[in-house]
């Protein structure tokens, strides 16, 4: 599952540039906020597909924690609202 996360998260970075790091570590690390990959006009797009794809609701508290700024980070706060119980 975390790979599927990660191949997602990476395709979605990508339409908006290539993705920094030189294998997966340093990917998992990159922090696409902070190197505007992501600005404030595609983050609420980038938001949605994310929900979309995984059938989740991302709170205020997931979008503005340090995890969500780096690829690493998002895929654990999407591994964790995958497992919540309903």
């Amino acid at each position: 599952m975390n790979e599927n996360i990660f191949n997602f998260i990476i395709l979605l970075l990508e339409k908006h540039g290539p993705v920094a790091g030189k294998d997966d570590r340093e990917k998992l690390a990159y922090r696409f906020l902070e190197t505007g990959h992501i600005d404030s006009f595609t983050l609420n797009e980038f938001i949605m597909e994310i929900e979309d794809q995984f059938d989740i609701i991302l709170s205020p508290d997931d979008t503005q924690s340090e995890e969500f700024r780096s690829i690493g980070g998002l895929i654990e706060i999407i591994k964790n609202r995958i497992n919540l119980p309903e």
